[in-house]
């Protein structure tokens, strides 16, 4: 047996030699997805191998059949090889990426009565409400969100405009509490003395008698400041009932 020339395989069990032209070849039409017929120029018409046998031995991909067939653009399989390539929705997606050549059946993309009848029992309890209904309800929801911002616009508006007054009472208050504050510190500077005073010597502030000597004349100053008050609000009383007697 002759044998062709130039580069050495060992291909089913035996010693075989195919032309490098031939694998090249071949990875050109594997790569353009197309099929070419090529001659092959051999010493003896036995040794010419398959196409088939000739991707085997120039495949170096190391990839499985269906993966090397996927990245070739073409269907991984000629028939079912798993359980799961039986399935409707295995089908429908090689016949939405390889079309007629996947050999489906194109009304198997369409969904069956029993599917229809499943997706509008789920769009009745997931969607109860027509398109039109959802329509007015947003249009409820974005109007009340515009109100509620309109609203708390004008809000803002009316507080504005109500900021100097709030400014001048707070400076107001505060100025009354610094006075308060300076006038309560007065009048217990003046106590201490009147104390000082009734004792008719220097005394610490911190003995006893002092304490209660202070204590007991700001109680009198307190009843004092009740008497006050209530003699002013009897003077009110009467100039009122006198307005009415008129």
């Amino acid at each position: 047996m002759s044998i062709i020339s130039f580069k050495g395989f060992s291909y089913a069990g035996k010693i075989v030699k195919v032309p490098i032209i031939q694998c090249f070849l071949a990875r050109n039409a594997s790569n353009k997805n197309e099929m070419q017929d090529f001659d092959i120029v051999t010493t003896t018409a036995e040794n010419i191998l398959s196409e088939k046998e000739v991707e085997a031995i120039c495949d170096k991909s190391r990839l499985n059949h269906g993966h090397r067939n996927m990245v070739n653009g073409r269907l991984p399989y000629d028939k079912p090889v798993h359980r799961y390539h039986n399935t409707v929705k295995y089908k429908r997606k090689m016949y939405g990426r390889y079309g007629d050549a996947s050999n489906v059946y194109p009304g198997l993309a369409w969904p069956t009565a029993e599917d229809l009848e499943d997706i509008r029992e789920y769009e009745s309890v997931a969607y109860p409400l027509t398109i039109q209904e959802m329509q007015q309800n947003a249009m409820k929801i974005i109007e009340s969100e515009r109100q509620a911002i309109q609203m708390n616009q004008q809000k803002i508006d009316n507080n504005m405009k109500k900021l100097n007054g709030w400014l001048n009472e707070v400076k107001e208050k505060s100025a009354k509490k610094l006075l308060e504050a300076q006038q309560a510190k007065e009048k217990k500077e003046k106590l201490i003395e009147e104390v000082k005073k009734h004792f008719g010597y220097k005394i610490d502030p911190k003995d006893d008698r002092f304490k209660e000597m202070l204590v007991k004349r700001e109680k009198e100053e307190k009843k004092k400041v009740r008497e006050e008050k209530k003699k002013v609000r009897e003077e009110k009383l009467l100039n009122y009932l006198d307005s009415k007697a008129k």
